[in-house]
């Protein structure tokens, strides 16, 4: 008798945890409502790491990358360097001006200076460098970006920055998406699930480094803004003007990977409000209240008082 009066509250405890699982298609039918209001287009992917269940709209599609394609780069990087073709303290000269972009930090640098990939990485994902991109991406190859997106059968993504006139390919999604690369959700939820599985390099140490990379990111108003600052996320945003997206890895008492992009949008405009920002911020606040139920959390009323400015660079 006494053993049955134990095994009951854990058999009850069982029950409990089971019809507290997730509902995926609950968080389905509220995402595909969030996109269906946005005006322009929109897709996303979400995959529940601790059971393997995945949604998604639009997640085959193709959309414009933005700065989320760095992630690609910073892994053919690590890849190589581990490959023994290039060194994590190899240094980069600086180019001309008139062969940067604005933005943090590497294009106000005087020309010349010399920076290591350690540190073109790591300014490449916190502060989305955009020099920093060019230069990596130069260094380790389009073309070798592309052979390893297509070796893990990820046809929908490519870096697109300064490719060669030969490889038709990449000259044609370049042409049509006129920015540093093109994605899609479902592929970028399976570049972050090899991240998250440490599969993505050879080596643990490598694939911690990333992770880590991918933690200190500066530009953290969307995604992470809907969730707990005291949790964990990895995660890399991308913008055009017409175009938003958003990439993470969660690590919740329910881990989960969210990617989300959006094209064609109507505003344009460059503010906290922007409607896509929105409906990115919509997303991720669907995805950790629906996947953490048990550690809800609001965003403070002034939280678009404190968002990352940029420094004020280039404005």
């Amino acid at each position: 008798m006494n053993s049955m009066f134990i095994l009951l509250p854990i058999l009850s405890l069982a029950v409990s945890s089971v019809s507290r699982a997730p509902d995926m298609q609950k968080l389905k039918t509220e995402m595909d409502a969030v996109c269906a209001g946005f005006h322009g287009r929109m897709g996303y992917y979400v995959k529940n790491l601790k059971t393997g269940e995945s949604i998604g709209l639009r997640q085959d599609e193709q959309f414009p990358s933005a700065s989320t394609i760095k992630t690609a780069i910073m892994i053919e990087a690590i890849n190589q360097i581990e490959e023994g073709k290039l060194k994590w303290t190899d240094k980069l000269p600086i180019p001309p001006k008139s062969q940067r972009e604005v933005s943090l930090w590497t294009g106000y640098l005087e020309e010349g200076s010399k920076v290591d990939i350690e540190g073109l990485v790591n300014l490449m994902m916190n502060v989305s460098d955009n020099t920093a991109a060019i230069l990596l991406s130069d260094k380790v190859g389009v073309e070798n970006i592309e052979k390893r997106m297509l070796g893990w059968g990820l046809q929908n993504t490519a870096c697109t920055i300064h490719v060669p006139d030969s490889n038709t390919r990449l000259k044609a999604l370049h042409e049509k998406w006129q920015n540093m690369g093109v994605a899609s959700p479902g592929d970028m939820g399976n570049i972050l699930e090899r991240l998250y599985r440490m599969t993505a390099a050879k080596s643990r140490g490598a694939s911690e480094r990333m992770l880590r990379i991918m933690n200190h990111e500066y530009w953290d108003d969307r995604f992470n803004s809907e969730i707990p600052p005291g949790v964990f996320v990895c995660s890399k945003v991308g913008s055009l003007n017409e175009s938003r997206s958003d990439i993470a890895i969660v690590y919740g008492s329910t881990p989960y990977i969210i990617t989300a992009y959006t094209g064609e949008g109507k505003d344009q405009s460059w503010s906290f409000k922007n409607e896509a920002e929105l409906a990115l911020r919509q997303l991720g606040s669907l995805a950790w209240r629906n996947l953490e139920p048990r550690n809800p959390y609001t965003p403070p009323e002034d939280q678009d008082d404190w968002q990352s400015t940029g420094a004020g660079i280039g404005g």
